[in-house]
Formats: C-alpha cells, sequence, structure tokens
C-alpha cells in the first residue's frame, strides 16, 4: 500500500512540472493592438443640483423717453352768481351799494362746478384793470368748494378801500385754476 500511494504523488508532480515547460516555451511575444470598440450609449441624466444663491441687484438703468402729451381734460361748466347783500339780507337786485371808505360791498357768491374741497380765491376787477383782492366775510366760511365742487360765501372788500362805482368783475379760482366770472355793479350808498 505504501507503494500505491507513493506512485500517484509521483505523476501528479512530474505532471506539473511538465505542464510549466509546456506553457513557458508556449509564450511568445506581445502581439498588435486591436481596433478601438465602438462609443457606447449616452447614460441618464443625473438629477437637478441645488439653487444656487441670489446675486447682488444690476445698477440702476437709464430714464426711459417722456411720453406723449396727453389729449386736454374737458372745460370746466364752473359758473357763480352774485347777489348784492344789504345789512346782512341778499338783495338780489343790482347794483351792489357801497359806503365811502368802508369794506364794501358785501356779496353772497354762490358756485357750481368747480374741483371738489379746493381753496378759493376771490377777486374783483375794475376797467382800469386793477385787482381788489376780497376777503371772506367771517361768518360765511368756507373759503373751499364742497364735496361736490359747489359753494356759498359772503365776501367784501379785504382792505377799507373805496371802489368808484361803475361795473366790476367778480372772479372766483379754485387751488387749481379753475374759474369763473360774473358782473358787479357798485354804486354809492
Amino acid at each position: 500500500m505504501s507503494s500505491l500511494s507513493k506512485r500517484p504523488l509521483w505523476t501528479v508532480l512530474i505532471l506539473s512540472i511538465v505542464a510549466l515547460f509546456v506553457l513557458t516555451a508556449c509564450a511568445g511575444p506581445q502581439g498588435e493592438r486591436g481596433a478601438t470598440g465602438s462609443a457606447g450609449s449616452t447614460g441618464a441624466a443625473g438629477p437637478t443640483g441645488p439653487t444656487g444663491p441670489t446675486g447682488s441687484e444690476g445698477p440702476e438703468g437709464p430714464a426711459g423717453a417722456a411720453g406723449a402729451k396727453g389729449d386736454p381734460g374737458p372745460a370746466s361748466a364752473a359758473s357763480i352768481i352774485v347777489i348784492p347783500t344789504a345789512a346782512g339780507v341778499n338783495t338780489s337786485v343790482q347794483p351792489a351799494l357801497r359806503a365811502p371808505a368802508a369794506r364794501e360791498p358785501l356779496v353772497t357768491i354762490f358756485g357750481s362746478g368747480f374741483p371738489p374741497d379746493e381753496q378759493l380765491i376771490v377777486e374783483v376787477v375794475g376797467d382800469n384793470g386793477i385787482i381788489i383782492a376780497m376777503a371772506f366775510f367771517p361768518s360765511a366760511q368756507p373759503s373751499r368748494s364742497g364735496p361736490n365742487g359747489a359753494f356759498r360765501t359772503q365776501v367784501r372788500t379785504a382792505f377799507a378801500v373805496t371802489l368808484d362805482p361803475g361795473l366790476y368783475t367778480l372772479t372766483v379760482t379754485s387751488q387749481s385754476g379753475v374759474a369763473a366770472t360774473a358782473p358787479v355793479l357798485l354804486a354809492t350808498k
């Protein structure tokens, strides 16, 4: 038995050595490089990355060109009625009477068609072109047009000035420039 077990061992050893010689003898020089293969298909897109931080604000651009001039607005239908007042009573008859060196005449003015809630200026213009400011009579406020553009007020000359008898133009002008006029005939008391 001992001879049987040694023999297969020697056989395996000799075959291993012979296989090594054969492999060594078969190894030759490296061959030429083969042709490049075709490109593979493109892979799937990756996920979207996170949003980057907000950049700083850029400089202000140049001013644009001026726009076209707009159409004129509608004409004002402002009007006034002047009523002479004597001793606090509306006479509704011209002429308005005045006393020398007094702040007269005192007249009541009714107006409409003015812009709402605007300050009013009242003046009297004579034939000679001189403009006399009129003052709102203290008990006759307001000196403004109402919320619908209408008003009722009393005025008299702002200074103790004697206006010569004659025909005058009373002008009421709103803060935005809307104006209306009416004649006032003055006579001496």
